[in-house]
C-alpha cells in the first residue's frame, strides 16, 4: 500500500533552492579588489607616459640644444678671428700715431687714421660683447617628470638664446670686417705718403753722410712694402723710418758744420757740381789739409774715391783742400770729373777691368775726357793718356 505523504513546507522549501548569499559576497570582494588595481594601472599607465613623454622632450631639447650651440660656436669663431684681425690693425694704427715723426704724416691723413681707429675699435667693443662664455652643458636626465620638464625648459631657454645671439654674431660681422677694411686702407694710403715725404727729404738734406741716406732709403722701402697691402708690422718700420729721417737731419747739419769756414761755399757748390754729373749716383765728400801727402802745401791737387756695389751703390770722394781754393778753375773741375768716373764704375762696372789699379785710373781719366774736361788735372797728367777707344767706350757711361 502506498503510504500517503504529506507535503510541509520544510520539504517544499528543502526541494527549491533558495538564493545563497555565499554566491554574491565573493563578487562584490572581486569588483571591490579590481577597482583599486584599475585605477593604479591607469595612474601608473598615465605616469608612464608623461614619464616617457618628459623624457623624449628631454632628449630632444637636448640635442637641439646641442646643434644650436654648435651653430653658436662656428658664428663665434668667425667674429672671433675677425675680432683678432681688427685689433692687430688697430694697434698697429695706435703705434703709428704714437711715433713722433716730424711731420712725414701730414695733419689730415693723422686726423682721417684716427677717425677710422675709433670706428673700428667700437665695432671691436660691440662684437666683444657678443661672444659667448663657457658653453652650458645639457646634463644628466633625472628621473620624475616634472623634474625633466623643468629641465627641458632650461634647455629650451638655453638654445634660444644661442640661436639670438648666433644672431647677433652674424649680423656684427660684417659691419666688424668693413670697419677694419676701412682702417687698413686708410692706414695703407698715410702710410705710403709717409714714406714718400721720407723720401723727398733726402733732396732737403744734400749734403748728408751715405750711411743715413741709405738708411732713410731702405726704411722707407719697407715701410711702403708692408703698407700696400697693410701689414700691421708696419708700425714697427714706420718708427724705424722716422728716426731714419731725424738721423738723416742730423747728419746734414753735421756734415755743414764740417765744412763750414771760408772754403764752405766752394765746397757745396763743387761738391753740387760733382752730383750733377753722375745724378743718381751716391756719392760722400770728405776734405782735408792732404790726400795721399799731396795738398795745398806742396802745390797739388789731390783726390782718391773708394766705391761700393752693395745697398745700390755709394761711393766716398776724399778732396784735398787746395781743390776747393782753385775752385772753379778748369784744373778743379778736371780733377773732381775724374773723381767721378770712379765712382760712376757703381752703373758702368762691366765695362772696364774693374780689378786693375791701372784699368781703374785709366777708365777715370778716358770719362772725365768723354765729359769734355780737357784739362791735364783729369788724370792725363798722372796716368797719361787712355786710349781713344777707352773714351768712346766711357762715353756710353752716363
Amino acid at each position: 500500500m502506498e503510504e500517503p505523504h504529506a507535503t510541509t513546507p520544510d520539504a517544499e522549501t528543502a526541494s527549491v533552492p533558495a538564493p545563497s548569499s555565499a554566491t554574491s559576497r565573493p563578487r562584490r570582494r572581486t569588483l571591490a579588489w579590481l577597482l583599486p588595481t584599475a585605477i593604479a594601472v591607469l595612474v601608473l599607465g598615465a605616469l608612464t607616459g608623461l614619464e616617457l613623454t618628459a623624457w623624449k622632450s628631454f632628449d630632444d631639447a637636448g640635442t637641439t640644444l646641442s646643434r644650436t650651440l654648435d651653430d653658436q660656436d662656428d658664428a663665434a669663431r668667425q667674429v672671433e678671428a675677425a675680432i683678432t684681425g681688427a685689433r692687430s690693425v688697430g694697434d698697429a694704427t695706435t703705434a703709428v700715431l704714437a711715433v713722433s715723426d716730424g711731420g712725414l704724416l701730414a695733419a689730415a691723413d693723422r686726423t682721417v687714421l684716427a677717425t677710422a681707429g675709433e670706428q673700428n675699435a667700437k665695432q671691436i667693443d660691440t662684437a666683444t660683447t657678443l661672444i659667448p662664455g663657457e658653453r652650458p652643458r645639457v646634463g644628466a636626465r633625472r628621473f620624475w617628470f616634472w623634474d625633466v620638464n623643468a629641465d627641458t625648459a632650461r634647455l629650451e631657454d638655453l638654445a634660444a638664446g644661442a640661436r639670438a645671439r648666433t644672431k647677433s654674431l652674424t649680423a656684427i660681422e660684417g659691419p666688424l670686417r668693413t670697419a677694419t677694411d676701412a682702417l687698413r686702407t686708410t692706414a695703407s694710403t698715410a702710410l705710403s705718403a709717409a714714406a714718400d715725404r721720407a723720401t723727398g727729404t733726402e733732396a732737403a738734406n744734400v749734403p748728408a753722410d751715405n750711411d743715413a741716406v741709405l738708411e732713410v732709403r731702405a726704411a722707407a722701402a719697407e715701410v711702403t712694402q708692408r703698407a700696400s697691402p697693410f701689414q700691421p708690422r708696419v708700425s714697427a718700420d714706420y718708427g724705424a723710418l722716422a728716426q731714419a729721417v731725424q738721423r738723416l737731419q742730423d747728419s746734414h747739419a753735421a756734415t755743414l758744420a764740417a765744412e763750414s769756414g771760408p772754403l764752405a761755399p766752394s765746397r757745396l757748390d763743387l761738391e753740387a757740381f760733382a752730383r750733377s754729373l753722375a745724378p743718381g749716383i751716391l756719392m760722400d765728400f770728405e776734405w782735408a789739409d792732404l790726400i795721399n801727402g799731396m795738398g795745398e802745401s806742396n802745390g797739388y791737387l789731390s783726390g782718391e774715391t773708394s766705391w761700393w756695389y752693395d745697398r745700390g751703390g755709394h761711393a766716398t770722394i776724399r778732396l784735398s783742400n787746395s781743390i776747393a781754393q782753385e775752385w772753379p778753375d778748369d784744373s778743379a773741375r778736371a780733377i773732381v770729373a775724374h773723381e767721378v768716373g770712379h765712382a760712376i764704375t757703381i752703373r758702368c762696372r762691366t765695362m772696364y777691368d774693374t780689378s786693375n789699379d791701372q784699368t781703374a785710373e785709366a777708365w777715370a781719366t778716358a770719362w772725365a775726357i768723354s765729359m769734355g774736361f780737357t784739362d791735364e788735372a783729369n788724370g792725363t797728367s798722372a796716368y797719361g793718356a787712355p786710349p781713344d777707344t777707352l773714351v768712346q767706350t766711357a762715353a756710353g757711361c752716363r
